[in-house]
């Protein structure tokens, strides 16, 4: 089959392109994007000759989409690979700037795409895509033409609450995200009866969706997957963990991470001499604390420990690796998700950790365990709520008491507990060997435990993220009043100055606030050995 328009995109900006399909689709245009088309031939021939006979190629830009561009074996990228060979073929591109990007340079491209640098590129809002079209319309900018008689009649707009894939005839139709605000789009030609499968990307529970749609209908499927059950859903009434020794190593079934152990005792926090210098109004006074002793997390919550409890990933810098997929593993049983777990994916499970047996350690506080969460990026872009729901559903699936840490609880350990040294900085007065900050994070964040740990083997406290506190908003010559609406962070991010990453530095936010440089940490303080 022949179409008009050829979308071309990078598996990130996949919402980006059904929703571009969907619009074009609908107004009677001939597009190629339906995912159930590929497979049937040759995958590069087939791509090449679609892309040979459009009149129009749309290529969707945004953050990181063109980053292959920088290496020598670019043209294995395919995304770059099909648009060397539309300016080639001479084909009408229009490209289509998302997010504010920005049109690179023509030296940024290796030789065979530097045209594309010249191609007309106003930035794109789907607010106002009817006139963005109208525009590429009256400009001549869009060859092809609508056939109205083909136009597709009726649109099903899908919903999930967690990530998961649709298969219709066991074709795949989309991978939906949780919790997106925008939905998937599958215009059909014709009213009539539908049936779809939906495989649950976590726990490979499976679905079958039955659905009736009119003539001119929109009609929206909203998917609701069962929350997690525990790890062991056999015991009614499942044993109590005792939390003990120097980490404490937590079993999600297919995936682990590690809590350090900080031994209780007295600490002055605040505006102390070596935050003095920089101290702000709510830093002060300095004050002694006094604390028992407690477990947090060697990391901060990470992508892939995330995805397996919550079950979908709205994270602004999405790690490029797979974190937890288990789509391409449907035809396992689905069982319960919890006690038959780890035999359940079996060996599956160094697919989704990546990091599986990673020494994590530093020379002077040697912490020898198997965590899932090294090496992977951390979660970001959640609420406060979020972060409390987070806590709430861990704490089900495992039978452990998690909670958000207090930012007493947050300041102790990044200082180091009884084993400080009084750094500025979590484990060091040098911010380069401890955190990714503004100066050299680059305008990412990094994978966890790139950086030096502190005194207690606790990595990215200052930098990389942010991390919620359970503490409300308040000053240290004030008592602390449960129940409003704004809470301590701490640590700073990758997009914060050094003196913003300080172990002192005190943030208010709004319990609604998201950006990619807020994320969390998660303590357990009950049955505590």
């Amino acid at each position: 089959m022949q179409y008009d328009i050829f979308i071309s995109y990078k598996r990130k900006s996949l919402p980006t392109a059904n929703n571009l399909y969907y619009r074009l689709t609908t107004r009677g245009y001939s597009v190629f994007f339906d995912l159930e088309e590929m497979g049937r031939d040759n995958f590069n021939t087939q791509l090449l000759n679609y892309i040979e006979n459009a009149k129009d190629v749309f290529v969707i830009l945004e953050d990181s989409s063109l980053d292959a561009c920088k290496n020598a074996d670019w043209e294995n990228d395919w995304f770059c690979h099909e648009i060397a060979y539309a300016l080639e073929k001479k084909k009408n591109i229009i490209p289509i700037l998302i997010g504010g990007y920005k049109m690179p340079p023509m030296d940024f491209f290796p030789d065979k795409l530097k045209e594309l640098s010249f191609k007309n590129a106003p930035e794109f809002n789907f607010s106002f895509f009817e006139a963005y079209l109208d525009k590429l319309i009256e400009k001549d900018y869009l060859l092809s033409k609508p056939n109205l008689q083909e136009k597709a009649t009726s649109v099903f707009k899908f919903y999930s609450n967690e990530n998961c894939q649709i298969f219709k005839e066991g074709k795949l139709v989309c991978s939906l995200k949780g919790m997106s605000d925008e939905p998937y789009y599958l215009p059909v030609p014709r009213k009539g009866d539908y049936r779809f499968k939906g495989v649950n990307s976590i726990t490979a529970e499976t679905r079958i969706i039955k659905e009736h749609i009119e003539a001119k209908e929109e009609k929206e499927i909203e998917i609701e997957w069962t929350e997690r059950k525990p790890l062991k859903p056999e015991q009614e009434w499942p044993e109590t963990s005792i939390i003990s020794g120097n980490n404490y190593s937590v079993d999600l079934g297919v995936l682990k991470f590690n809590m350090i152990r900080v031994e209780g005792g007295k600490m002055m926090i605040g505006a102390t001499n070596e935050q003095i210098e920089e101290a702000e109004s709510n830093e002060h006074p300095a004050h002694l604390i006094s604390l028992p002793t407690f477990y947090i997390g060697q990391f901060p919550v990470t992508q892939n420990i995330w995805e397996l409890v919550m079950g979908y990933n709205k994270s602004k810098k999405q790690d490029k690796r797979q974190t937890v997929d288990r789509a391409s593993f449907a035809g396992v049983s689905s069982t319960a998700f919890g006690a038959g777990v780890g035999s359940l994916f079996g060996p599956i499970g160094t697919i989704a950790g990546g990091a599986i047996g990673w020494f994590a350690g530093h020379k002077d506080n040697m912490h020898p365990v198997q965590d899932d969460a090294a090496g992977h990026y951390p979660v970001e872009n959640l609420s406060h709520d979020e972060a409390l729901e987070f806590v709430r559903r861990i704490s089900k699936m495992t039978n452990i008491q998690f909670a958000l840490p207090t930012e007493e609880e947050w300041e102790y350990a990044a200082r180091g507990g009884q084993k400080s040294n009084g750094f500025k900085y979590a484990g060091s007065n040098d911010i380069d060997e401890v955190s990714w900050y503004r100066d050299n994070a680059n305008g990412t964040t990094h994978p966890v435990g790139e950086k030096k740990p502190n005194e207690l083997g606790l990595y990215d406290m200052c930098g990389n993220v942010w991390e919620w506190t359970e503490t409300p908003a308040h000053s240290y010559t004030s008592v602390v009043e449960h129940g409003g609406t704004k809470f301590i962070r701490r640590g700073g991010s990758w997009w914060h100055e050094a003196k913003n990453c300080r172990v002192a530095k005190r943030y208010v936010s709004d319990h609604s606030k998201k950006t990619s440089g807020l994320g969390l940490r998660v303590v357990i303080r009950e049955n505590v050995k």
